[in-house]
């Protein structure tokens, strides 16, 4: 049994690129973060503070954005507390407080070097022990497409609470202006973050949202093995809150007050198939699991959890969504009732 939830936790990891906020009304700028003190922030606000321009691997578990606009980014690190300033190659332009990620953020705007949004914002949210670089061939996808700004959010999935993680999504939606129409392609407890987030905020210019293999109703899988050491690390606490604290948590996800379709994985094979699950299943979460009342269309693609996004009938079917809220046509669509 500990072999296989090693193959499990590998599995999902192998496939990947390896905040604590005060809410507002949308559309107005959050207060800013507290700067904790401590040893990092204490010298970003002392005289011998300074920035080398270097390259970063852009956030992994952790780091979490705070701001996206033009694919530059402010993110906290979840283990210091201090903030940077990245371009949209990954390059540290500031860090230290989140005031002076701000301030030097504000100074490339007007200099133009960071475009404004535009009119359709779509929001990416990569899943569990993943990085937003899983989400890179939806990214290009959708930019090739849609004329809108294409935010890809990272968050340190496994080192944070999804309450908190809903604040961050809320930070980034408040530098968004009040104007825009916004969208969300998630994944796996991506959907969730969100679902947290309409929990405790509304928000009338998030107008859809794509659900790829949400775990809506729990993961059985991950459930059966939540009490191994291993797994407590590598998943960490939101691996806690979605298995053995489903049954809390559960209260506390809205349904989306907005547009909202399910796309599930299938994936079965002589060679390959997860048989812990009962029914069909992406090897991770079965079909059943995904499901959530409300739901405008539901399609099953062949597909397995950790690579659904990157799955080209899934992007060509996401983009149908985002731009007519169904997956196919209107007469066509499967809502779940």
């Amino acid at each position: 049994m500990k072999y296989l939830l090693t193959l499990l936790l590998f599995s999902c990891a192998i496939s990947c690129n390896p905040l604590l906020l005060q809410g507002q009304q949308y559309g107005r700028h959050l207060e800013n973060p507290p700067d904790k003190s401590n040893l990092l922030t204490d010298f970003a606000i002392s005289p011998l503070h300074f920035n080398l321009r270097s390259k970063t691997s852009g956030g992994k578990q952790f780091w979490t954005d705070l701001r996206i606009q033009d694919g530059w980014r402010i993110q906290k690190n979840i283990f210091t507390d201090h903030y940077r300033l990245l371009d949209r190659k990954d390059i540290r332009h500031e860090w230290g407080t989140f005031n002076k990620c701000e301030v030097t953020f504000n100074r490339f705007f007007k200099a133009g070097h960071i475009r404004p949004y535009k009119k359709q914002v779509i929001i990416l949210l990569h899943g569990i022990i993943r990085a937003r670089g899983s989400m890179d061939s939806m990214d290009k996808y959708l930019r090739g497409r849609i004329a809108g700004s294409v935010l890809n959010m990272a968050y340190a999935s496994t080192r944070d609470t999804l309450e908190h993680h809903a604040e961050a999504v809320h930070h980034v939606l408040a530098n968004i202006p009040p104007e825009c129409e916004i969208s969300f392609v998630c994944h796996s407890m991506g959907n969730l973050v969100v679902r947290r987030f309409f929990h405790r905020w509304q928000d009338p210019r998030i107008t859809r949202v794509v659900m790829l293999a949400p775990p809506n109703q729990g993961s059985a899988l991950a459930t059966m093995f939540h009490d191994y050491q291993l797994f407590k690390t590598v998943w960490g606490v939101s691996g806690q809150e979605i298995t053995d604290g489903f049954e809390a948590l559960k209260t506390k996800l809205a349904v989306p007050p907005c547009e909202f379709g399910i796309i599930a994985g299938i994936y079965s094979s002589k060679i390959l198939q997860n048989n812990l699950l009962e029914g069909a299943n992406d090897l991770v979460v079965t079909v059943e699991e995904t499901k959530l009342l409300g739901a405008r269309d539901f399609r099953s693609v062949a597909a397995t959890h950790t690579r659904i996004m990157a799955n080209t009938e899934v992007q060509r079917l996401t983009y149908l969504f985002l731009q007519r809220g169904h997956f196919e046509t209107a007469t066509t669509r499967s809502p779940l009732r």
